[in-house]
């Protein structure tokens, strides 16, 4: 920070609890179709969280509804996409303030069709490292999704070993999603057999049902309910995110 610059507005001292995983009904795999926006907002402060991306499946047709039906409940929803490449899922955060009509061309970009929208089994024409390159191009954050999740996380695909870990290694990567928890350390310090780049780390629900919010949160303290008070976070994880355990009783 520059002598002439103000520090940014915080939001508190306190961790911020929550689900950066999130599909609705505009995921076609979400298990009930009749499932409103404000159910969603609901069952996501019910679960005590404070912040969620919507992260359906090459889809942000679902956004707007979720951030209107959250508006004045005090829930933070980040416009966010799950994107499938042949080498594993992709998550695409961006500002709560975002508008979805420019969001829309990102999925104009990578090669979605207007027959794969809301469709997690439909590939992305693009490559997954091309794929990271165009998030970070339209001013957005890349997480790996669940990575070591069969067969949609990139560990658990049919690439190559050398492929796997020129993803890991890429530049435009900020975050792992994982599943395994207890690994979260060693992801942390790059003691990863093969995978020696460190990374912060974020768990999510992947919920596809109401009772599934909130299942598998993060704990963040982020100086900004915002992009910009995300990236610091994955920049400086080690005093910025707790998983559940972590947490004092």
């Amino acid at each position: 920070m520059t002598s002439g610059e103000q520090p940014p507005e915080t939001a508190g001292d306190t961790f911020v609890k929550a689900d950066f995983h999130i599909h609705t009904p505009d995921s076609l795999c979400f298990g009930d179709s009749s499932v409103t926006a404000g159910q969603v907002v609901d069952a996501a402060l019910a679960a005590g969280l404070e912040a969620i991306a919507v992260t359906d499946h090459n889809t942000f047709e679902g956004v707007d509804r979720i951030r209107d039906a959250g508006r004045g409940s005090g829930l933070t929803v980040f416009p966010s996409v799950e994107l499938s490449t042949a080498s594993g899922h992709v998550l695409a955060l961006f500002d709560p303030e975002d508008a979805v009509s420019r969001l829309e061309t990102l999925l104009d970009a990578v090669g979605v069709g207007p027959d794969d929208r809301g469709d997690g089994a439909s590939f992305v024409k693009d490559g997954m490292e091309e794929v990271f390159r165009k998030i970070v191009e339209w001013d957005g954050i890349v997480v790996a999704a669940h990575i070591e999740r069969w067969p949609t996380g990139f560990l658990q695909t049919k690439e190559r070993a050398k492929v796997k870990a020129r993803i890991h290694g890429s530049c435009y990567l900020s975050a792992l999603e994982i599943t395994q928890p207890q690994n979260k350390n060693l992801w942390n310090g790059g003691e990863m057999k093969g995978f020696t780049k460190r990374y912060a780390c974020i768990q999510g629900s992947d919920a596809h049902a109401l009772d599934h919010i909130g299942r598998r949160p993060t704990y963040l303290r982020l100086p900004s309910l915002d992009l910009r008070g995300l990236r610091l976070v994955f920049d400086d994880y080690e005093t910025r995110i707790r998983f559940p355990e972590d947490m004092a009783p």
